[in-house]
């Protein structure tokens, strides 16, 4: 595909999901270092920011999970789409900003679905 790499294929998408890497940010971790460690089947937690980090994938279908796991509260909950460069060209994940209630429900459905979660 030019001027990209495509979309990543099923078999690969399995073996990148059962990879473990341990990951320990500390808490004064900016939004790029956290970015860096995403993954399509890891989010990060950040307390301090109220915030979930992760990469939508069609494979990983965190960003649903999230809105279902919420219900009616779904609608108070804001999905930022973050970018690598200033220009707004390089998407790397997104930023859900929750408040501590709403991520323990998040956490445990994304832990349900296989996805590893770690936080600051």
């Amino acid at each position: 595909m030019p001027g990209g790499i495509g979309p990543v294929d099923a078999k690969c998408a399995r073996a990148l999901c059962l990879t473990q890497r341990v990951v320990n940010l500390p808490a004064a971790a900016d939004e790029l270092q956290i970015l860096y460690n995403l993954g399509m089947h890891r989010v990060h937690y950040f307390p301090g920011r109220n915030a979930i980090y992760f990469v939508e994938s069609r494979h990983v279908a965190v960003q649903e999970t999230l809105l279902a796991a919420l219900g009616e509260t779904a609608h108070d909950v804001t999905i930022t789409q973050l970018y690598l460069d200033r220009l707004g060209l390089f998407k790397v994940g997104k930023r859900a900003n929750v408040t501590p209630e709403q991520a323990a429900t998040v956490l445990v459905a994304l832990r349900i679905m296989g996805v590893r979660v770690t936080r600051s």
